[in-house]
């Protein structure tokens, strides 16, 4: 029995032929080798192979041209903190008598100095109370019964504050109580965070806003307004 293998038909009289023949020794005729046909099939499938991954890979992964880019992303913006136009006036007015304290040569010229910031104070302030101010944390604290201290900056060397003892806060109570609504809201604060805060200042025949400063060097030029807050919510 002869090979497959090994022979193959002669395609001019039909007869087997050894493939490694040159000529049938049938008829003389020619075999013709296949091994460049099949190379060429084996190259064209794995070229055709190769276009079936390309093509697979395009809808996968658009080229960069196609990717669509956005030109304008948008960045969030800081929120625009408008100050209040009495905290405006407020701050003015203590600041023009700091400049004026600081060039005066004695105790005389600094009362005086002082009398005239409390009349202007007192003619920007029809009351007490104030609505949505803006300052930063300075003093975030509790006392010895977890009372809250809170001291809010409201400008270079001006500050709002709550007393930061029970003897001093004897009949202000401005130190906040646990358990209210202020109190807990200023559990996710901390110092140097801007605030918005309302309230109400105290009486004070001495600097029209009773002002915790031991001396009058301290009232002039860092004074400390006394302050009840009444609510406090953090600026985001």
């Amino acid at each position: 029995m002869q090979s497959e293998s090994l022979f193959t038909a002669c395609s001019s009289c039909g007869k087997s032929v050894n493939k490694s023949a040159k000529v049938c020794p049938g008829c003389g005729h020619k075999v013709k080798k296949n091994r460049l046909i099949r190379l060429i099939a084996v190259l064209v499938a794995i070229f055709l192979l190769f276009i079936f991954i390309g093509s697979n890979g395009e809808k996968t992964s658009p080229p960069p041209s196609l990717v669509k880019v956005d030109s304008n992303p948008k960045t969030s913006s800081p929120k625009a903190v408008i100050i209040p136009e009495s905290q405006s006036q407020f701050i003015q007015v203590v600041s023009s008598f700091f400049d004026q304290y600081v060039q005066v040569n004695n105790e005389l010229q600094k009362s005086s100095i002082r009398d005239e910031r409390k009349e202007q104070i007192s003619e920007i302030f029809s009351g007490y109370s104030v609505n949505s101010w803006i300052g930063k944390i300075q003093e975030l604290d509790t006392n010895s019964d977890g009372k809250a201290i809170l001291s809010v900056q409201i400008a270079p060397n001006i500050t709002v504050k709550t007393w930061n003892n029970e003897l001093s806060d004897i009949g202000d109570n401005t130190l906040i109580e646990k358990g209210t609504s202020v109190y807990k809201s200023l559990f996710p604060l901390k110092v140097g965070q801007k605030i918005e805060f309302s309230g109400s200042f105290f009486p004070s025949s001495e600097d029209s806003l009773k002002e915790t400063s031991l001396t009058i060097d301290g009232s002039m030029k860092e004074p400390e307004f006394l302050f009840k807050f009444l609510s406090v919510k953090p600026i985001e």
